[in-house]
């Protein structure tokens, strides 16, 4: 098995404010309650407690490592009792002295739910610890996170009281953890880089973005930045950020206006700088660096072969079945980075153990490993999945679940799930809700799914019979459960069916826009313009809060197929070819996406069962059968006279006859064309080349009368009588 190493984001654990005066500060390091701090609580275990992290946790409630010794903590899940009113409160803290101040708070909370209730952390001030005004409802996360509070509404007061309060919403949830507190004077101007976006793999030649994350950590809006970033050390390249309104103590989300195009492969190292905040140095230089590394792989385009798979007779290799632990595979996908040539392949196995990946490095070659592997919730959050698709921006993949309900209760609480490909995340305990990023659960009977952009999916719905689009937004972090930034909208003008368990996949074509979706229900392939359409109304909330909930309206969309079909379930595109395999029968066949797609043949597998079709780097073609529990490759066969004959037979010549204007078409496989237009004397009239597979000729000079057109490219050539008739 190949280790892998991810680099996603380089995250600063804490904003560096070294230079900023402390009024205020306690680690809980000493035994028992700090000096001066009070706990408030109805609980039976005595409400916040302090120890070590390991201590305070519990078998659903681990609080992680954070390097400390003693944290602060409350914890629901061993308790189960009452801690609605759980507050831990500071001394009195004396802000009358100083113009503005800022509390920093590491806190330990995943905002989780259980049972349909959600627990709930805020941090709250008060000027006589009985009313309470609340500053910041806390959102999950997976890990420690550092949280930033504005107290500049209760500087020249010589008592503020902070709180942290825990709220279980009288349910049986799981707890939150404090420490490190500090209220400080924040700096006059200082633009702390607090996260760097950075990708752990690129290719060659292909445009690298600079992004990351500022965080305006003074008391001055900042309204122009320059950013700066070097590769292994070597020219700075200089970008000006202007026309900025970047308010004390939030962040804003960059991009440097100059990318990084590598020009080889290999692992390198980028350091981003800020070096300039409104035209000037800020106050704390300590902030204003960070870096990663990115491997570089060469840029892999597959070549089309479609066409040769129907000019010879394919080639089969069964690369992985039952013995390599796939059970009822349902699709399939290449990581996006093409030269590593990592093959995922995801299994339906049963609702009762949920579903699982079998990840395939080197996939088809002699030394390829195999990796099996099931998240610790897979009963929930991968449970019957019917689809996996990879994010080529971040490297996350999410994945379509096939049951109605992930509870297994008679509910209908499921949906689209988001996970990480890191291999030290995905699959790996998380002290929460198993390895999973994110989860929205609007689509029951979700059987297919295709990327977009980001974490932005689109879902066949088979409960809903629609189409939905799925922004998660920013990710909750491995193990948790907050969803209430999720974008989900529905295309309900397009009605579609499932059949039964058989997946409807679906494949975004980028460049133009068009999501092609297969509607098995009906027997049919539709797209869908992605870019068109607008909201038309709010819907009601599904089993969640959301950012937003809304029906799209004005789409435009058209079935493409209708004829031809048993029961299709797989899709893929490749330049101007769309492939769609049959459930029922084994059959791929190619359509012609430049000619409203016109049938051009079938390759026949013989392998009833087929459900995920993928082109491989190579341009070897892929698919998985859920009946047989196997993964097969495809390659074109060695070319033959029978070949050449079937070639021939593609080539198109048109119209004959002709009033002068002949338009000459070859398979897409087919390298350069050579025509020489010749009399039936053999004499030779003209000679024509074409390197784009197609070429147009102008005859309108030559006289009424027969003519033979010789049609060549590297492999075949056949020859064509025309009639010329003016």
């Amino acid at each position: 098995m190949k280790q892998l190493f991810f680099t996603f984001l380089c995250l600063l654990t804490g904003i560096s404010s070294l230079r900023a005066q402390v009024l205020f500060q306690e680690n809980f390091e000493a035994a028992g309650t700090p000096a001066g701090w009070t706990v408030e609580t109805q609980a039976i275990d005595g409400g916040w407690n302090f120890g070590t992290p390991a201590s305070l946790s519990s078998s659903y409630f681990t609080i992680l490592d954070n390097g400390s010794q003693r944290v602060a903590g409350t914890n629901d899940d061993n308790c189960n009792c009452d801690k609605s009113k759980d507050y831990l409160i500071s001394p009195p803290i004396n802000l009358s002295t100083v113009s503005s101040a800022l509390l920093r708070a590491d806190i330990f909370f995943g905002a989780n739910s259980y049972q349909n209730i959600t627990e709930r952390g805020t941090i709250e001030v008060s000027l006589d610890k009985v009313t309470w005004t609340e500053l910041e409802d806390l959102h999950g996360h997976g890990s420690w996170d550092q949280h930033i509070v504005d107290l500049g509404d209760y500087v020249g007061k010589d008592s503020v009281y902070v709180a942290f309060h825990y709220d279980d919403n009288g349910g049986f949830l799981y707890g939150m953890a404090v420490d490190n507190v500090i209220v400080e004077v924040p700096a006059t101007l200082d633009a702390a880089l607090a996260a760097l976006q950075g990708k752990p793999f690129g290719e060659e030649s292909v445009q690298t973005y600079i992004r990351g994350t500022i965080f305006n950590n003074g008391v001055t809006p900042v309204t122009d930045l320059e950013i700066t970033y070097t590769v292994d050390g070597g020219t700075p390249v200089v970008g000006t950020l202007n026309g900025l309104n970047i308010m004390p103590f939030t962040h804003y989300e960059f991009q440097h206006p100059e990318t990084w195009t590598p020009d080889g492969t290999g692992v390198y190292s980028i350091t981003v700088s800020v070096t300039a905040v409104n035209g000037v140095a800020d106050d704390n230089a300590n902030n204003n660096v960070s870096s990663f590394d990115t491997e570089i792989f060469p840029h892999v385009v597959p070549p089309n072969l479609v066409d040769q798979f129907l000019l010879t007779a394919p080639v089969y290799t069964t690369v992985a079945t039952s013995a390599d632990q796939l059970d009822k595979p349902t699709d399939l996908d290449f990581f996006p980075i093409l030269a590593r040539n990592e093959l995922w392949v995801v299994n339906e196995r049963t609702e009762t153990t949920g579903g699982s990946t079998l990840t395939i490095y080197d996939a088809g070659k002699n030394n390829q490993t195999m990796w099996d592997r099931v998240d610790g919730n897979a009963w929930h959050f991968m449970s019957l999945p019917t689809g996996i698709a990879f994010s080529n921006d971040n490297f996350n993949f999410g994945t379509s679940p096939g049951v109605k309900d992930a509870n297994h209760s008679g509910g209908t609480f499921t949906g689209p799930t988001l996970w990480s490909s890191d291999p030290d995340i995905y699959a790996q305990p998380s002290g929460g809700n198993g390895s999973h990023l994110d989860m929205l659960h609007g689509s029951p009977y979700s059987m297919g799914i295709a990327h977009e952009a980001d974490n932005v999916f689109w879902v066949f719905d088979g409960w809903n019979s629609t189409i939905v689009r799925y922004d998660f937004r920013e990710d909750h972090g491995p193990g948790n459960d907050d969803h209430s930034d999720g974008v989900v909208r529905r295309y309900k003008e397009i009605q579609v069916k499932r059949d039964g368990f058989v997946p409807s996949h679906m494949v975004l074509d980028k460049a133009s826009g068009w999501l092609y979706a297969v509607d098995n229900g009906n027997d049919r392939v539709l797209r869908l313009d992605i870019n068109s359409g607008t909201v038309v109304s709010a819907l009601p909330l599904i089993n969640e809060p959301l950012a937003e909930h809304s029906e799209m309206g004005n789409v435009t969309w058209e079935v493409i197929i209708d004829q031809g079909l048993s029961r299709p379930c797989g899709i893929e595109i490749i330049e101007n070819r769309l492939l769609v395999s049959d459930y029922a029968n084994g059959d791929i066949i190619v359509y012609d996406m430049d000619n409203d797609f016109v049938e051009l043949g079938r390759i026949a597998t013989g392998q009833p069962g087929i459900t995920g079709i993928k082109i491989g780097p190579e341009g070897e073609l892929w698919y998985t059968n859920r009946t047989q529990n196997t993964l097969s490759k495809v390659v074109p066969g060695e070319v033959s006279g029978t070949d050449e004959v079937a070639w021939a037979a593609r080539v198109q010549v048109m119209p004959n006859p002709t009033a002068g204007n002949l338009l000459v078409r070859l398979p897409e496989s087919s390298s350069d064309m050579r025509l020489d237009l010749t009399d039936l004397t053999g004499k030779r009239l003209a000679t024509a080349y074409s390197i784009a597979g197609t070429c147009r000729l102008d005859l309108s000079q030559l006289p009424n009368g027969i003519y033979l057109l010789s049609i060549a490219d590297d492999t075949y050539s056949t020859i064509r009588k025309i009639v010329l008739e003016k």
